[in-house]
């Protein structure tokens, strides 16, 4: 163990894995014309506009002990490897968030292998000497895919929240919250829209966990255990105003930039179009 864990690189020497911002097109009144079409859905938003319930919900079901460890839970790893004899297959992974954030961004096509998950370890322990548990849990809720959709893959928690909500993050209530921070364990199968049912169990599952924690009472348990999904596709980052300036906008960004830098996003593209003007012609 000594020995794989020695030949991980330092976390200083690698370059964290940039996953995109989809790029937004402006007309000249500052109003929003559009997203440029991409694979992935992914915008940024800071710890404070991430609600403290997503925040709750995802600390309880993916990592309970975040605040207590320095990167590696030695007692979850125990706890799922007696799982996983248990039931004789995996059952119960033991990977902190902050080791799920270092595979995220540091890990290029990781392996599901022993050797992997020992510099995972020594990676995530250093992440959590040079960074904050603030930094780390909002970086995973910005870096982690939540689900695929329409060909199109949730990056965060926002792009999330709009492609199965419609709404903003900071709109979520306690078992919207709860839905979404179920679903990075198996985006594909907890999808409610393919799997209504399963996602509701691991809903309901998250919930558990949040009051077995403390984060919500009894009385708030059982009111979100029985909410309905409450499903609404969303469309914003598919609907376009002005579909044909928009079209050669697109053309006019990969011809002076070219089609990578267009495809990795995080761009912001004001133009000269005037709403109120090509309505009254």
């Amino acid at each position: 163990m000594l020995a794989i864990a020695a030949s991980a690189p330092e976390l200083s020497e690698l370059k964290a894995q940039d996953k995109g911002e989809v790029s937004v097109v402006f007309a000249a009144d500052g109003s929003r014309l559009g997203f440029v079409q991409s694979d992935v859905l992914r915008r940024v938003v800071p710890f404070d506009d991430m609600p403290q319930e997503m925040r709750q919900a995802t600390v309880a079901i993916e990592d309970e002990r975040f605040y207590q460890h320095k990167g590696v839970d030695f007692n979850a790893i125990i706890r799922a490897g007696i799982k996983n004899l248990e039931s004789g297959k995996t059952v119960q992974g033991g990977s902190t968030i902050t080791q799920q954030l270092v595979r995220a961004l540091y890990i290029r096509d990781p392996k599901r292998d022993f050797a992997r998950k020992i510099r995972e370890a020594k990676l995530a322990s250093e992440l959590e000497e040079k960074r904050s548990k603030r930094w780390i849990l909002n970086e995973y809720l910005n870096s982690v895919p939540y689900g695929t959709v329409g060909g199109r893959t949730a990056i965060g928690a926002q792009a999330a929240a709009v492609t199965f909500f419609d709404k903003n993050v900071d709109d979520l209530n306690l078992d919207e919250s709860a839905l979404l921070a179920g679903l990075p364990q198996a985006p594909s199968e907890y999808n409610p829209f393919r799997n209504p049912h399963a996602a509701l169990a691991r809903r309901n599952e998250v919930l558990k966990a949040m009051f077995d924690n403390d984060y919500i009472t009894q009385a708030e348990l059982l009111e979100a255990m029985d909410a309905p999904l409450k499903l609404k596709r969303g469309t914003r980052y598919t609907v376009r105003r002005e579909p044909y300036f928009f079209d050669y906008v697109q053309e006019e960004l990969i011809e002076r930039y070219g089609v990578g830098v267009v495809r990795r996003g995080g761009l912001k593209i004001h133009t000269t179009i005037q709403p109120g003007l090509q309505e009254a012609a």
